[in-house]
């Protein structure tokens, strides 16, 4: 993958966050940058433990090689924001990308999980989500073609039961590079106390790229990475 999409990152509130780079190639380098944006597209300057302060870090990694940038650990209100990697022509070469996330809370453990890196959808993506028992689904959707003087796009989002039956459905409006990020429960109370899939197609075919991320939550505030299919 050229460019790989980190669709969350968090910053405040007692999170932090490891972005892991590893070059997987058999022979060929990987050379590029991972760039930080606000969730409304901005550049958005990151404080790292080990490699400064910055909204833009660049990498250089040998077959084998790896490098991590670590997110500092905040007490700050909660910001929400994404990433683009992107390689250079001069080192393409096999790069897998994944991100750790941690939540310390005061008097809990901590809460981890991770998931990989990515990749860019043009048509569609769906993914699954329970909120029952307690549960409850942060749902976030990126349109991550950063690109500030292009038309919003328009995404049609459907809620389905786990039979296919349409629950609910609407389009929204969305600018080039905003992550758009909701309680699904909130955003469509028809979800409460079900389980189904949320879909979203993107209405002009092409017309942005789309990504996708979930967060699943338990009422004791731990969580796990639900990965959406893209295509």
């Amino acid at each position: 993958f050229y460019t790989q999409v980190l669709p969350l990152v968090i910053v405040g509130d007692g999170w932090s966050q490891r972005v892991i780079l590893q070059n997987v190639d058999a022979k060929l380098p990987v050379i590029g940058t991972i760039q930080f944006y606000t969730k409304d597209g901005s550049p958005w300057q990151i404080q790292t433990k080990d490699q400064g302060t910055s909204s833009l870090f660049a990498f250089s990694l040998q077959t084998g090689q790896n490098t991590i940038f670590e997110t500092v650990v905040k007490t700050s209100s909660q910001q929400l924001g994404w990433a683009l990697l992107t390689l250079t022509s001069g080192g393409s070469g096999d790069l897998f990308g994944q991100t750790v996330f941690r939540k310390q809370t005061p008097g809990l453990p901590d809460f981890m999980c991770s998931m990989v890196m990515g990749s860019l959808g043009f048509d569609r993506l769906s993914v699954f989500f329970d909120n029952t028992s307690g549960n409850y689904t942060g749902m976030g959707l990126l349109t991550s073609s950063n690109c500030f003087a292009c038309s919003p796009s328009q995404l049609k989002v459907t809620i389905q039961d786990l039979g296919g039956t349409v629950i609910t459905q609407k389009t929204i409006t969305q600018k080039q590079g905003v992550l758009y990020w909701m309680n699904l429960a909130s955003d469509f109370p028809e979800t409460a106390n079900r389980t189904g899939m949320f879909v979203v197609d993107i209405v002009q075919q092409y017309s942005t790229t789309l990504t996708g991320f979930s967060l699943q939550f338990a009422s004791n505030g731990a969580f796990t990475v639900i990965t959406p299919f893209e295509r």
